[in-house]
């Protein structure tokens, strides 16, 4: 009989009133719901130029120009271009180790990844074939 002189029954009877409309939820008008955003527009990546191939001997090298001889292999007017433009995007590379334009000399045999852009063949990469090539070697150690 304490519990009814303490007020404790009085509380628990008014918490199982109150509760079942507390927790009731309601659904909530469309006013009150905030307006979704449209969905962000996707950009797609624009498609990828695969690169044309040029593979000859090396008749001379500047920063940014490379000449290569095609050889007999290509003859005929369709066979692309000789002499490449070179940029800071340009990959030169032997084995997998980078080197750069000082590195190449006249007379290695290259593989040339290019792009024509207008007029100009603009080398994105520059692979050292392995036959022969002397450049990007370490000197001989003695």
């Amino acid at each position: 009989m304490r519990f009814v002189q303490g007020g404790l029954v009085p509380v628990l009877v008014g918490v199982a009133l109150v509760a079942p409309v507390a927790f009731a939820q309601t659904p909530a008008s469309s006013a009150a719901k905030p307006a979704q955003a449209p969905a962000p527009a996707v950009v797609q990546a624009p498609d990828r130029v695969p690169l044309s191939i040029a593979r000859g001997v090396v008749k001379s090298v500047a920063d940014s120009r490379l000449v290569i001889d095609l050889g007999q292999a290509n003859p005929g007017p369709g066979t692309g271009p000789s002499a490449f433009v070179m940029d800071a995007q340009t990959q030169i590379q032997r084995l997998g180790r980078a080197l750069t334009a000082k590195d190449l000399r006249v007379g290695d045999a290259v593989t040339v990844g290019y792009q024509m852009h207008g007029d100009k063949a603009v080398a994105s990469r520059v692979w050292l074939r392995f036959n022969g090539s002397t450049a990007g070697a370490r000197p001989a150690s003695r």
